[in-house]
C-alpha cells in the first residue's frame, strides 16, 4: 500500500523567500562550483572569473508558489486553508491579503507573477494567473474555514454569504 500524495497546483511566482533548489540543480551547482575552484587554483587571477558560473547556476532556481488541497505554499510560508480567519482582495491594487487566527498576514500581489509574455500580454497573462490563484484560494477557504470574513466573501443585506460569486462578479450595487 502506497502512500499518495495530494496533487498540488504550481505557479511561478517571485517571492522574497529563498530560492528553491531541486535535487539535480544542487548536485549541477556543486559539479560547476568544483571545475571552477580548479579553474581558479590554475588560473589564478583570471581564474576568478569562472566563479560567476556557480553563481548563475544557484540564481536560476525556482520560485514557486503551491497550492494544495489543505494548504498553501509559498517560499517559506505554509497556510493551512482551516487557520484563515480573513481573506481581503483589492482587484484595483492586484493584492489578496491572507491572515490567520494567529495574526500573521501574508500578500500575493499580481505584479510578482513570473511570465514569459512581453507588453500588453504580460500584463494580461499576469492577471490570468492572479485571477486563477485567487479563485482557487477563495474556494478552498471557503470549504474548510467557513467562519472566514473579508472582501473575498460578499454578503447580502441579510447576513447571507454568496456562494460562487467574488467582489469582480458582483451585481452593481442600487
Amino acid at each position: 500500500m502506497e502512500l499518495e500524495l495530494p496533487p498540488l497546483t504550481v505557479f511561478k511566482y517571485k517571492h522574497g523567500d529563498r530560492i528553491l533548489l531541486t535535487r539535480e540543480r544542487k548536485f549541477a551547482f556543486a559539479v560547476v562550483a568544483f571545475f571552477a575552484l580548479v579553474l581558479v587554483r590554475l588560473l589564478f587571477p583570471y581564474g576568478l572569473l569562472a566563479l560567476i558560473f556557480p553563481a548563475i547556476v544557484y540564481l536560476q532556481g525556482v520560485r514557486i508558489m503551491s497550492l494544495g488541497p489543505r494548504y498553501l505554499i509559498c517560499g517559506d510560508h505554509i497556510f493551512y486553508y482551516a487557520n484563515v480567519s480573513e481573506v481581503n482582495v483589492s482587484e484595483s491594487e492586484g493584492v489578496i491579503r491572507i491572515k490567520t487566527g494567529g495574526k500573521s498576514e501574508f500578500e500575493i500581489e499580481r505584479a510578482r507573477f513570473l511570465t514569459n509574455a512581453r507588453g500588453q500580454k504580460a500584463a494580461a497573462n499576469k492577471a490570468a494567473e492572479f485571477n486563477k490563484v485567487t479563485a482557487m484560494i477563495v474556494e478552498r477557504v471557503r470549504q474548510l474555514s467557513p467562519a472566514a470574513t473579508g472582501t473575498a466573501f460578499p454578503v447580502t443585506p441579510e447576513g447571507e454569504v454568496l456562494a460562487g460569486l467574488t467582489p469582480s462578479t458582483l451585481p452593481p450595487a442600487d
